[in-house]
This record gives structure tokens, sequence and C-alpha cells, in this order.
């Protein structure tokens, strides 16, 4: 009877550590704001809000899923290309070694006209795009996702154009320490919360030191408008593949419930 309640006890602390295990990222955003233009006051009760924007980078009524993953709700970001050009960050924790791994939902609702970036993760709050980034995802004008390492002009991608009104999950990594980077398109969800696969692309020698913000930029001669949504960036693969089935908020309140059953048979007692 001991060892029962031992496995009990067990199964319901390791549902907790699976819970904490989930909640390590360093940034995550759902756009779960009134739509208008993103930053400013578009939440006045938004506690990390975004810089003060531009008018071509909206938040718009919507909300992009992808099979497998945990959905943050809110509504989605919309960059407005081919009007002015615009750019918009958030900041995080300093970064300045190991991994750092940053996930988006893409639906590209039109084809680029150029070989343009669109987001960024940077060593600084300058606006995004240009010498100064770490890390660039491009949308090429024949339809791929590229993705390019800081003052370095050297791009490796998908070499396959996406499908448009598409949903894709992107995940780019950025490793300080071995100066690496790697991009994911669409990833098999069997991996979600687990370990990262095979990139679909990699560059090498890049020269980035550090990170701690990340940034959007509307195009003044691109195609468009491309739709933006479920950012994550965290320090594992896991962190930012969240498995829909099961959630961790499941584990932990199922893990509560095994270990109030045993209190509660041993009060009867």
């Amino acid at each position: 009877m001991k060892r029962s309640y031992l496995t009990v006890l067990t199964v319901g602390a390791l549902c907790f550590l699976f819970q904490s295990a989930q909640a390590t990222l360093l940034f995550s955003e759902a756009f779960k704001y009134n739509t208008g233009v993103l930053g400013g006051d578009v939440n006045p009760g938004n506690s990390t809000a975004w810089s003060s924007g531009s008018a071509n980078l909206t938040v718009v009524s919507g909300n992009l899923t992808y099979a497998g993953l945990a959905d943050q709700g809110g509504n989605e970001l919309k960059i407005n290309n081919g009007v002015s050009a615009g750019s918009i960050y958030n900041t995080f924790a300093n970064q300045t070694s190991g991994q750092i791994y940053y996930s988006f939902l893409f639906d590209p609702t039109a084809v680029d006209s150029g070989n343009n970036y669109f987001t960024a993760m940077n060593p600084g709050t300058t606006p995004p795009g240009g010498s100064g980034d770490a890390i660039d995802a491009y949308y090429y004008a024949a339809g791929q996702i590229e993705v390019r390492g800081a003052a370095q002009s050297a791009t490796a991608g998908t070499g396959t154009a996406l499908s448009l009104n598409t949903t894709y999950l992107i995940v780019e990594e950025i490793d300080l320490t071995a100066k690496t980077a790697s991009l994911w398109v669409d990833p098999n969800s069997s991996t979600f919360g687990g370990t990262a696969p095979t990139a679909t692309a990699s560059l090498s020698s890049l020269t980035a030191t550090a990170i701690d913000d990340v940034g959007f930029k509307a195009q003044s001669a691109a195609g468009g408008p491309y739709l933006v949504d479920n950012l994550l960036i965290g320090t594992t693969w896991a962190d930012v593949t969240p498995s829909a089935v099961p959630e961790p908020a499941s584990f932990a309140l199922a893990g509560l419930g095994m270990i109030s059953l045993v209190f509660a048979r041993r009060m009867r007692r």
C-alpha cells in the first residue's frame, strides 16, 4: 500500500516538474490587443509594450493556428508593405551565449516583390534590419523563406516557394557560442516539446555577440501583406514548440489531483 502511495506522489511531482520545464520562455506574444497600430496605446494595460511602431504594422482580428502546436489565442499582426517603411521592437533579458530559439506563425497572403526581411532578433534596440541584426528572416520574391546572420550577406533557406494564404510554423535558432544559425519551416509536430530535428537550412561563422530584442519591419517597396502570430523566444526547442496535447496546465492539474487524493485518503484513516 505504501508503494502505491509513493507511486502516485511521484507521478504528481513529475507533473509539476513538467509544468515548470515548459515555463522558461524569454518572450511570448499573442497580440491580445485591440485592433489598430501595434505600439503606443493599442493596449494601455500591456506591461511589455512595443515601441511606438508604424502605421503599417497593425493588430488585426484573427488568430493563426498550427496543428499540434499550443495556441496562445489573441489576434494577429499584419505587416503592410508597399506603402512606407516602418519598424517596431520589444525587449527581453539580454543573452550573450548559448542557443536562442525564435518561433512564429507566418501566413504570406501575397508574393513579395523583392527579397526583404520582415522580422529580426537584435543586439540593442536599433530598428530591425541591416548589419546590426543578430539574425533576420527574409521572404524572397521567389516565395521562399531565408535566414540571414548579422553583417553577412550569406543566406540559407527553403529553396521552394511557400503557398499563399497558408499558415507556416517558422523556427529560427542562433547559437551565440558556436556562431551558427538554423532555420526550420514546418517541422514535424512529433518533435514539439522535445528536441530539435534536422534543420531546413543553416549558416556558420556568424559574428553576433548578444541578443536582447525582437522586431518587425514593413518595407516601402515590397509585396504583401503578411500575417504573423504566436511568437515564442526561449533557450530550448521545447520552449518555442509547446505541444497542444497534452497541455502543461492539464499536467499540473492532474498532479495536484493525484496528490490531493492521497492526502484525502490518509485523512479518512
